[in-house]
């Protein structure tokens, strides 16, 4: 089924918060004839750009025009009835868990049922499947299942095959794979594809410059809230995106050169032996050096972090030793691994690692209270104030002060707020371990940078252990010292920095075998 040709024109879209244009003078022209990538550093207004035309924001100046014709997109729902559906990152949260997926493919067309009081779960099984019939598509999964039972991959699927059935003309992904492993993005892409095929349009936004290269037709670039340029793929390369999307050049691809460490390469700084949680993790054994970055790797579901949960106390463990500085640790909870110097930044930063309407303030001190507080408990505002200036200028969070709401940052200042709450507790009272679980999902490559450089002197400057938890092997290869490659919940290989290939790390992570000489671990 061929869609009829419907193209987007984009007339000086402007769009301001609070008296701050998050996007000014946009002109851009959308069709669905292709697949058309917005790429940008946090904070270029893509994702406002995105939800303008998704009909969230529907205050903003200039003009949305479909096929000549002007509109007006002032609801979610008046985007849907224009053809425009949107699949965000949280696709969970467009799914109402408890309903079948028969009733979740239904969802937009149960608004218009005649019928007021009761409605069969065997009339939506058969309008779901009849529905997939003309559309000739067939769901890996039965439409019985409940929505709460499916995996990220699969939810993703519904919620795409949802748009199709409810006549998605035009389609916006916003960072799609952020939360996908290798298998689950290719079929992601091919399903992409397809939908290009059947004359769907797609509006594409990423951070991953590789997947942006394989996808997309176009490139549009963002900075500062303003439109910079749109490129032929397959006229332009990563190095003249970056540079458009900065404003400078970087280099991804090389190794970060790691300068002479002032502590003993053989100084064990965490010991960790036989960790195991049945079903879950496990067993697994590894040291951690101090000043070493500790890379941690492998396929979505392979166990990383449960791993780092478990030894964080965010979960029981069934058995296992810990050894910090060679003396044996107790940890039953987290304030246990805290007390011990033992911190982790959440891979859900958003629900897990910040309290996200509060202010930066709040945030950055939060874990630090007790040694700003008085006699009476009381807190020293003037002492909180003067920490979080300080920290805001160390770690170059872009921001309007200390008491702007955290919700309202970028993504990767919203990680700099979660690091650099550690940070200051680590200057107050020693910290020993600092664990972060893809710290990088979400920013753009120049906030990487930072981050990066950030860890590097965690390690090196400061003497701490850092585990660094990661699905982007390429990430891994660059920062890590050391590489420890899980599959189905185990340690199936260590692969020091030197020796470190994409190729070798997949193998690995995709259940390869390891065969052990001299103590050296390597592929056969």
């Amino acid at each position: 089924m061929i869609k009829d040709p419907m193209e987007i024109t984009v007339k000086g879209l402007t769009k301001s918060f609070a008296g701050v244009k998050a996007l000014k003078d946009i002109n851009i022209t959308l069709n669905n004839s292709e697949i058309h990538a917005i790429v940008g550093a946090n904070g270029a207004g893509k994702s406002t750009f995105a939800k303008t035309l998704s009909g969230v924001y529907p205050e903003y100046e200039g003009e949305i025009e479909i096929n000549r014709q002007k509109v007006i997109l002032d609801s979610p729902l008046k985007a849907l009835e224009f053809g425009i559906n949107t699949v965000y990152q949280e696709v969970g949260e467009t799914l109402v868990p408890y309903f079948s997926v028969a009733e979740n493919l239904l969802l937009i067309k149960q608004k218009y049922l005649q019928r007021k009081y009761y409605v069969s779960e065997a009339y939506f099984i058969k309008e779901a499947e009849d529905a997939l019939n003309k559309i000739n598509f067939k769901l890996p999964f039965d439409v019985r299942r409940s929505a709460s039972t499916l995996s990220i991959s699969e939810k993703q699927l519904l919620v795409i095959i949802r748009a199709l059935l409810s006549g998605a003309m035009y389609m916006i992904f916003d960072e799609p794979t952020a939360s996908l492993g290798p298998q689950d993005s290719a079929a992601l892409f091919s399903l992409i594809r397809s939908l290009k095929k059947r004359g769907v349009g797609i509006l594409y936004i990423s951070h991953r410059m590789p997947e942006i290269f394989e996808i997309a037709d176009k490139i549009t670039v963002f900075r500062d809230g303003q439109k910079i340029d749109t490129f032929e793929t397959e006229r332009s390369n990563v190095n003249e995106i970056v540079h458009a999307m900065l404003g400078r050049d970087i280099n991804e691809n090389r190794h970060i050169e790691r300068r002479n460490s002032n502590f003993q390469n053989d100084d064990i700084l965490l010991s960790v032996r036989s960790l195991y949680l049945q079903g879950v993790v496990g067993p697994v054994s590894f040291d951690l050096k101090r000043g070493e970055i500790l890379g941690i790797t492998g396929l979505v579901g392979a166990g990383k972090t449960e791993l780092v949960t478990a030894l964080y106390g965010g979960r029981k463990v069934d058995d296992y030793d810990v050894y910090l500085e060679n003396k044996k640790l107790h940890i039953k909870n987290v304030k246990d691994a805290v007390t011990e110097g033992i911190y982790l930044v959440p891979e859900d930063k958003r629900k897990q690692g910040l309290i996200i309407g509060e202010d930066i303030e709040w945030n950055l001190t939060l874990s630090s209270l007790k040694f700003f507080a008085n006699f009476f408990g009381i807190v020293r505002r003037n002492l909180t104030r003067k920490w979080t200036k300080e920290f805001i200028g160390k770690l170059n969070i872009v921001c309007n002060g200390p008491q702007q709401t955290v919700k309202n940052l970028s993504g990767g200042n919203q990680q700099k707020v979660v690091i650099g709450r550690w940070l200051i507790r680590k200057e107050l009272k020693d910290a020993k371990v600092l664990i972060l679980d893809e710290p990088t999902v979400g920013i753009d490559v120049g906030a990487k940078e930072e981050i990066y450089k950030l860890v590097e002197d965690i390690a090196l400057k400061e003497g701490c252990g850092v585990i660094f938890i990661s699905s982007d092997i390429s990430e891994v290869i660059r920062i890590a010292d050391r590489i420890l490659v899980m599959y189905k919940q185990k340690i199936v290989g260590e692969i020091e920095r030197q020796a470190a290939t994409s190729k070798k790390i997949l193998y690995l992570a995709a259940g390869g075998h390891m065969v052990t000489n001299n103590n050296n671990k390597s592929l056969n």
